[in-house]
């Protein structure tokens, strides 16, 4: 009932944008896709980082949106909506809704409402969109996001320190162990202007799935105190579960970040750190050295044979340690919320933990002997010829196994894109190629192509 009520309401909100937003041009796009691969699963990266919206199996698909951005103006209100949906033909078809959003902005502040899928960072190349919590390998969830929409300067110190923050409440729509899970986020960065080409961005990301209902525990706390419990990262009370009154009530998941930012007159340099918490242990640090490390370096030569390069470093064996209570976190599984920090079977942080294979439909979590890996990560981004870019990334993947389980296996993932522009023609195209070599995959080799009709009012 939830559900047809929000999507009542954003499908009002839409047609309410449209009508008081009728001057701003709209925009529109068909793309034609197929993809095709050695075996009957595709290479990793042709499936992962892709919103949920590409099959692990040999498809055709098509792929839709209407969309109409922000209208540059004086104007104190700008509004902006999207609608896009996916269809495809593979082992098991499917037809899904992408993005259904509509978002208003005013002075600084934005408010989105609906389903919209994340900004990619660090011109996708990012094995984890500079985020080991929240990729862009998962649907996004429907529900709304307030933001500022830039860093604002703060009255005591506009010179030097300035402020970002979000706040989000959403559904978790898919089929999961505990129905009607909520998805509660926030985040605050601090920036901090060290000098004309030097700054420091510090600050947290935090996510809570709670309320819900399970068969095995029934209804879950949903009062007001526990959504301020969840708010602050609190253990639960009395009628919480043991697990949730030594921990976080729910299921917390959440990231540090820093970032160095260096700007400069023939190169941009980008050096950040997300860490990754779900109990006091992680908040603590007890959990170091797991972490995204990222060094992304723009080299400000348009048009030129390489223009961007990010390497990344994952490491996840810690754990806050083998032993004691707050040991073995275990990375985006719950022993309640037993389907995890996954979304529709997809990973929604970083994609290198693997899920387990669903069961009648349902994800039951990360499987454990994925959870703990290090990866080195390289892309690049360039052009060959003015109207041919390309992007590449190769990823190496190690897998010691759960702390009592050693698997000891290894990935090698690629992936190589060409997007062409032909001179005169209406449509855009983008091929490339993919594969997968080690123990953890099977070896795979895979290839795409995409036809894409972008329209305009």
């Amino acid at each position: 009932m939830l559900l047809k009520f929000l999507l009542a309401v954003i499908l009002y909100c839409i047609g309410f944008l449209q009508a008081f937003a009728q001057n701003i041009p709209l925009s529109y796009s068909v793309s034609i896709n197929s993809s095709v691969s050695s075996e009957s699963t595709l290479p990793f990266w042709m499936t992962a980082n892709k919103f949920g919206a590409v099959p692990n199996s040999r498809h055709s698909s098509v792929y839709a949106k209407v969309f109409s951005d922000f209208k540059d103006s004086e104007s104190k209100f700008s509004f902006s909506y999207k609608t896009s949906f996916t269809g495809y033909l593979a082992s098991k078809n499917n037809f899904f809704i992408n993005e259904l959003y509509g978002s208003l902005k005013f002075k600084g502040v934005q408010l989105d409402l609906g389903s919209k899928n994340d900004e990619i960072k660090w011109e996708g190349l990012s094995s984890s969109n500079g985020d080991i919590i929240k990729s862009t390998n998962a649907r996004a969830f429907p529900g709304f996001n307030l933001k500022t929409i830039d860093y604002l300067k703060l009255p005591f110190a506009r010179k030097w320190l300035r402020v970002k923050a979000s706040f989000g409440e959403y559904l978790l729509i898919d089929k999961r162990i505990v129905e009607q899970v909520r998805l509660h986020h926030k985040n605050l960065y601090f920036k901090s202007i060290l000098s004309e080409r030097f700054s420091l961005i510090a600050g947290m990301d935090h996510y809570v799935q709670w309320g819900g209902i399970s068969e095995e525990y029934g209804n879950f706390p949903s009062a007001f105190k526990d959504y301020l419990r969840i708010n602050i990262g609190y253990s639960g009370g009395e009628g919480a579960l043991i697990g949730d009154q030594i921990n976080a009530l729910g299921n917390t998941v959440g990231a540090y970040l820093f970032q160095f930012n260096y700007t400069g007159e023939k190169t941009n340099w980008n050096a950040y750190w997300s860490h990754p918490f779900e109990d006091r242990s992680g908040r603590e640090l007890s959990n170091y050295p797991d972490a995204l490390y990222g060094l992304f370096i723009d080299l400000k030569k348009p048009k030129s044979f390489i223009t961007h390069i990010l390497g990344e470093f994952t490491y996840t064996k810690h754990m806050s340690g083998s032993t004691g209570i707050s040991g073995r976190d275990g990375y985006f599984n719950n022993g309640v919320y037993k389907s995890g920090w996954t979304y529709f079977g997809r990973t929604i942080g970083a994609p290198f933990l693997h899920t387990k294979e669903p069961v009648n439909g349902i994800t039951e979590g990360i499987d454990p002997n994925y959870s703990r890996f290090t990866a080195y990560h390289l892309g690049l981004k360039g052009f060959l010829r003015p109207n041919i870019q390309y992007k590449t990334y190769f990823s190496y993947v190690r897998y010691p196994g759960w702390f009592d389980n050693p698997i000891n296996k290894e990935q090698f993932s690629s992936l190589i894109a060409f997007y062409l522009q032909p001179k005169n023609s209406p449509f855009e195209i983008s091929v490339g190629g993919a594969a997968d070599f080690g123990s953890a995959l099977p070896k795979n080799f895979g290839s795409f192509f995409q036809l894409r009709f972008p329209l305009s009012d």
